[in-house]
């Protein structure tokens, strides 16, 4: 007796980043539904039958979700109308593995395979998952080096002070790509520069502003106070282009509006307004352990907290992270009470290096992908360098990402990962200390070793040559600009500094193990240049 095959229905999902050529009378919208439908017509056998609603998206990225016809087939999927998604290639649905996680989900859900016909994937079977997974992680690494290549037009580009777009700012017009001075508007940004100074009110200005038919907006528009303050802070009308991304400033080929020590005025005048009347301005600070934090001996949070440090030459704000239960009870005596926060940050983003370099969760975030391991391991080899790199925002998501909680004690601090595995509970030993009138704490025997378990004169080595790089390279102009910008002493990075001229033969000793003795205590100490003097001192014979 002949077996009924049952039907499978079909839906072909067809896509094309830009609307270029879509209007031609045979684009690639229909070159890859004729594809796809062909490809159903090969499965007859199989019981598939091809839909005749179409799901076609012409000019929108494969980043994205907010798709027309891709919401529309997701609420057909949802309504159980669609057996099969049928795709050219997976990257026509979906360019990010997160979003494409998500969507194998929904399929998973409501029993709907997926099919990529140039690929030969098909999720019914576990060999086509794994073959999807591959090929979405490397569909992802191409899009992100994509847009890494993006940004790095956009910075050279404003290096050589080309405008890169957006809103043209106001005062100026856009010609050939370039900014030109627009007369009427740049008095009025003028009038903004001189009065804010003067009154230091940027509500006083706007309505100066609207009450003078001089410096009316062109849309007829009235000026607001934040359109003033956004004019305030914009380098533009000192003639250069900020890269946001970096805080760089380059010299822009548009002609100035003010000089720059009238920007510099307004700048100070805006700092001063920005002073703190004594109370907490949580908002305002940049705390990525907020909810993360713990006092392991109190159980309670540690929350954000500031001081300010002033003197003639500026101010200084000073972050920490305070124990909630010691801050509500006069009479409780938390052996921690608080503890610097560039402190604590730095420490877990220490131990981050350690957690990133681990086999699972390389895995994990590589997907099996070579290309992305290489690029992985080269990054997070100096998570100090990484974590200088990164947004506050990245920072802050990494933590979440990886950290479920931080209990802080007087002898240790304990990291709970967001990650299954005996490998999920980290602690690490340490010891309370004042340093400077602030709470610190130290790694137990940190001349020996640092917090990612490798020796300290192999991240002592890294750290000189690196910030070596970093000057001779002009990214940093001076030693002192370097410190500052590290949170470092000026002295202390002299002496990191000076293990970029030690000896090539105490180098090879030191990375073959040969001189044990030799601490990074021992190591800043050296205060010759005379190879031969450094190798006699730490006892190489020659």
């Amino acid at each position: 007796m002949r077996q009924t095959v049952e039907e499978k229905r079909c839906a072909v999902y067809t896509r094309k980043s830009t609307d270029e050529r879509l209007d031609a009378e045979y684009n690639s919208l229909e070159a890859q539904h004729d594809a796809c439908a062909a490809y159903i017509k090969s499965q007859v056998g199989q019981g598939w039958t091809l839909l005749g609603k179409r799901y076609d998206d012409g000019g929108y990225s494969g980043g994205t979700m907010n798709r027309p016809s891709l919401e529309e087939l997701l609420k057909d999927v949802k309504a159980g109308l669609i057996d099969i998604v049928v795709v050219y290639k997976i990257d026509r649905l979906s360019r990010s593995l997160s979003d494409f996680t998500d969507l194998s989900k929904l399929f998973e859900e409501h029993n709907v395979s997926f099919v990529s016909v140039t690929q030969q994937i098909d999720t019914s079977n576990a060999a086509g998952r794994m073959m999807l997974n591959i090929l979405m992680s490397f569909a992802q690494f191409e899009r992100e080096m994509t847009a890494d290549r993006i940004k790095d037009k956009i910075y050279a580009s404003k290096k050589r002070g080309m405008w890169m777009g957006g809103p043209t700012p106001y005062g100026y017009v856009l010609e050939n790509k370039q900014l030109k001075i627009e007369p009427k508007a740049a008095e009025a940004v003028r009038m903004i520069f001189r009065r804010y100074v003067a009154t230091g009110s940027s509500l006083q200005v706007a309505r100066e502003l609207n009450d003078s038919p001089q410096y009316a907006r062109a849309d007829g528009k009235l000026w607001r106070p934040t359109m003033v303050l956004v004019i305030l802070k914009s380098h533009v009308y000192t003639g250069k282009l900020e890269m946001r991304r970096t805080g760089e400033l380059f010299d822009g080929r548009h002609e100035a509006i003010i000089d720059e020590a009238q920007f510099e005025a307004a700048q100070k005048a805006l700092a001063f307004n920005r002073k703190d009347d004594g109370k907490s301005k949580r908002h305002s600070l940049y705390t990525p352990l907020k909810g993360l934090l713990k006092c392991g001996t109190c159980g309670g949070s540690m929350t954000p907290v500031f001081s300010n440090y002033s003197k003639k030459q500026g101010r200084r704000r000073y972050v920490y992270y305070r124990c909630t239960a010691d801050a509500k009870n006069a009479e409780h005596k938390c052996p921690i009470r608080n503890i610097a926060a560039d402190v604590v940050e730095k420490f877990v983003s220490k131990q981050l290096g350690g957690i990133l370099r681990r086999d699972d969760v390389r895995a994990l975030v590589c997907k099996g992908d070579p290309a992305a391991e290489e690029v992985y391991l080269r990054e997070t080899e100096d998570m100090e360098a990484l974590w200088t790199k990164m947004m506050p925002a990245e920072r802050e998501r990494l933590l979440r990402l990886l950290v479920r909680e931080v209990r802080l004690f007087p002898t240790k601090v304990e990291i709970d990962l967001a990650l299954e595995g005996e490998d999920s509970h980290v602690v690490v030993h340490v010891q309370l200390k004042q340093n400077l009138g602030r709470q610190t704490f130290v790694l137990v025997n940190d001349d020996e070793c640092d917090s990612a378990g490798e020796l300290a004169v192999v991240q002592g080595l890294r750290k000189s040559h690196r910030w070596a790089e970093l000057i001779s390279s002009g990214t940093y102009h001076d030693r002192k600009e370097l410190a500052d910008t590290l949170g470092l002493s000026n002295s202390y990075l002299g002496k990191v500094l000076r293990l970029e001229y030690l000896s090539p033969r105490v180098i090879e000793a030191l990375m073959l193990g040969e001189l044990p003795t030799a601490s990074i205590t021992k190591l800043l100490a050296l205060d010759t240049p005379i190879w031969a003097e450094q190798e006699q001192k730490l006892g190489l014979k020659r």
